[in-house]
Order: C-alpha cells, then sequence, then structure tokens
C-alpha cells in the first residue's frame, strides 16, 4: 500500500512540473525541397522569416526560388500543440494550408493548394 501512495505522489508531481517551452519559430530560416503541380515537379530554395503575431501565432513571409522562377508568399500559423502549427499562406493568387512541425533547430514544412503542393526543410539562417 506505501508503494502505491509513494507511485501516487511521485506521479503526481511529474504531471506538475513546469514543461519546457517549445523553441520558437521566431525569426530567419532557410532550405531545400520540392514542389509538385499538375505536369512537373521542380527543386525549391527558400528563405522564410517568422515574426510572432500573438500569443501563440506567427506571420509568415517566404521567398522561394526554382528553376523556372521566384515566388512570394505570405500568412499565418497557429500553434496546434507541441511543436505544430497550422495555418494559410497566399501567393501569386492562390491559397495553400500550411503544416509545419518544428524539431530543434530545423522545421519540416508541408503546404497544399488547388494548384499543387510543397514540402520543405528548413533551418535556421
Amino acid at each position: 500500500m506505501r508503494i502505491i501512495l509513494a507511485l501516487s505522489l511521485m506521479l503526481a508531481g511529474v504531471a506538475f512540473m513546469p514543461q519546457p517551452a517549445a523553441a520558437s519559430l521566431e525569426g530567419a530560416w532557410r532550405g531545400t525541397g520540392v514542389v509538385n503541380y499538375r505536369g512537373g515537379a521542380d527543386k525549391l530554395r527558400c528563405r522564410v522569416s517568422f515574426s510572432r503575431a500573438g500569443a501563440k501565432s506567427f506571420a509568415i513571409s517566404s521567398d522561394c526560388a526554382t528553376e523556372t522562377g521566384r515566388y512570394a508568399t505570405s500568412g499565418r500559423v497557429v500553434a496546434s500543440g507541441a511543436n505544430r502549427y497550422f495555418g494559410l499562406v497566399q501567393g501569386e493568387g492562390v491559397t495553400g494550408k500550411v503544416v509545419i512541425v518544428q524539431h530543434g533547430s530545423r522545421l519540416s514544412v508541408s503546404v497544399t493548394s488547388r494548384r499543387g503542393s510543397a514540402r520543405l526543410s528548413l533551418s535556421r539562417r
């Protein structure tokens, strides 16, 4: 019985310990990926900036380049759990859904729109 009580108290203490804060998206990032669209795919290089827009949200601004051109997007993401963000980005007259997963100083980014999709891996500049 004492062991159960001791384990219960230990687990309760762990449950109420402060959790470390998630690393912030804020700042400059860069990386590469692939954009897929009707009829093909291109390698993509991007520079992305995040600025805090609220307690759990960030504004996004990006400049990306492929062999066929340059593209600028902007938008906003909101934290939806531990190191996960969801939101919308706009560019070239198209709106896309973005999902970001943060792994320390690296971001995995996925964007989908009616014109195609993109996957990127970003790191801090």
